[in-house]
């Protein structure tokens, strides 16, 4: 377990790639499970009931993988989506730990102090991070340029946010 964590923990560091890692069924539950168990705890710290944290966690992780199985089968590599998801599965899990200390520092104080200020701009290092990996990632999985990779992880993560802001309401 060690080691998957320190792998994972290398890939956000843009050290290993997707490819690396096993195209594991028990691996892609593990993570998938993960993934939502830790969507779940960064919804509940930042002030969102749990059930609604579960839906945002697992319609996050639903569009996420619908795109990437879609993206593959238009790329003619369907075979890559085991490793790929685990990959970004992982990381994102992993990125979702380390962003809670930032999470409940900017629900301080329903953002008026200086204790949430600093974790708004630690989440948006955090977010530039994540989209750095997720590009990162997809490099290796499309054989794009790290910036395509960019352009497709930004385009993402706004789709995801304005997806959500629909079906949940934004602030």
């Amino acid at each position: 377990m060690q080691a998957l964590i320190t792998f994972y923990f290398e890939l956000c560091l843009l050290r290993r790639a997707p490819q690396d890692l096993p195209a594991s069924d028990a691996l892609f539950r593990l993570v998938l499970i993960a993934g939502v168990a830790i969507g779940v705890l960064v919804g509940v710290t930042s002030g969102v009931h749990p059930l609604v944290g579960f839906a945002q966690s697992v319609l996050e992780i639903s569009l996420m993988l619908a795109l990437l199985y879609g993206g593959l089968r238009l790329a003619g590599h369907p075979g890559r989506f085991n490793q790929s998801a685990n990959a970004l599965l992982g990381t994102g899990a992993l990125i979702g730990i380390l962003a809670l200390p930032a999470v409940a520092l900017s629900a301080l104080g329903d953002g008026k102090t200086d204790a949430a200020a600093l974790g708004t701009l630690l989440l948006l290092g955090i977010l530039c991070w994540s989209i750095l990996v997720t590009a990162h990632i997809l490099r290796h999985t499309f054989a794009l340029s790290l910036g395509q990779g960019i352009g497709i992880a930004v385009a993402y993560q706004l789709l995801a946010i304005l997806t959500m802001g629909l079906l949940f309401g934004g602030p």
